[in-house]
């Protein structure tokens, strides 16, 4: 079933977060798994997906041996599953098990092969409980609010999130980049209400003549940024970003909480073993190491870039 690196299945042949076949299956909106919008592939995707893309959602006639299920991470992202000849075959993308502040947590699906993200899959990528970094983000913003306070975020799914922490836990509006409205636009549009301010809107302009919170590009936030900004409004300015790579490397900011989107270590051993696999094939980052070391659990794995003709065979001979 999966062979080439490529899903087939009633003879349709899917590429799995690449643009490399005709029809390509994207999982989420993130630009490191949108390359078939780009190349104008057919597209299986989320409603919502198609949307945060800035296209109308275009129906595709799947078989019946073929459904989406909720992924977790971030708005519309979406798991593919096919079952064929007793068979069954799940690919997870980037996904989270935790319910978030805009999104349900994914599902584990039983499954005989697991196609499953690998970014944070080594025993050192472990996070702190959610309930304490959304507790620390709430001090934070509470006890500097005579600060002006930026935070380094995505455009798409952890802007959003964070405007949602802040309007629940801190009352608070922050202002976004215009980029970022546009997305929480389409989150909107499928009912998750966010509180919040356009840059370069008469409302965010007004906010901006006090303390105020805004979430910009992570790329653009650190010291050097907050300086220049400290000068421009003559008031203290606390930068942080939020990010599951906080807690493990550093980053020029004065706070940084690793608020993330994505399953750690733990909760994907929990997706390997919950799923029932008897083969599991490590996809996007960290995947040769993590195969490596679930092999060495005993777990038949291997990397999805490193599928040699062979493996591919017994893949595809012991699937369907």
């Amino acid at each position: 079933m999966f062979i080439d690196n490529a899903l087939r299945v009633d003879g349709l042949e899917i590429s799995l977060d690449d643009a490399s076949g005709q029809l390509c299956f994207v999982s989420h909106a993130h630009s490191d798994h949108t390359e078939a919008f780009a190349k104008k592939r057919a597209i299986i995707a989320s409603e919502e997906t198609f949307c945060i893309m800035g296209q109308e959602p275009k129906s595709c006639s799947l078989p019946s041996a073929i459904r989406m299920a909720p992924a977790g991470h971030m708005l519309g992202a979406r798991q593919l599953y096919a079952e064929a000849d007793g068979e069954r075959f799940a690919y997870t993308g980037d996904f989270s098990l935790h319910d978030s502040y805009t999104c349900k947590g994914a599902k584990i699906i039983e499954c005989d092969t697991l196609m499953i993200d690998s970014t944070y899959a080594l025993p050192h990528l472990r996070l702190p409980p959610r309930s304490q970094t959304i507790d620390k983000i709430r001090k934070f913003v509470l006890q500097n609010d005579h600060c002006i306070i930026v935070f380094g975020a995505y455009a798409k799914g952890k802007t959003q999130e964070l405007v949602k922490l802040l309007n629940v836990e801190c009352g608070i509006a922050p202002i976004v980049s215009q980029p970022a409205a546009k997305v929480c636009q389409q989150y909107e549009r499928f009912g998750v209400r966010l509180d919040y301010e356009a840059a370069g809107s008469p409302e965010a302009e007004e906010l901006m003549r006090s303390s105020f919170v805004a979430i910009m590009p992570a790329r653009m936030v650190g010291f050097d940024f907050g300086q220049r900004l400290s000068e421009a409004f003559g008031r203290e300015v606390k930068t942080a970003v939020a990010t599951g790579w906080a807690n493990f490397m550093r980053f020029p900011v004065d706070a940084s909480f690793p608020l993330s989107d994505h399953a750690d270590f733990k909760d994907t051993m929990r997706y390997i073993y919950g799923s029932g696999a008897k083969k599991v094939i490590c996809a996007n980052a960290n995947q040769e190491e993590a195969a490596e070391r679930l092999r060495r659990l005993g777990i038949d794995a291997c990397a999805k870039s490193k599928l040699g003709k062979r493996q591919k065979q017994a893949i595809l001979a012991g699937c369907f």
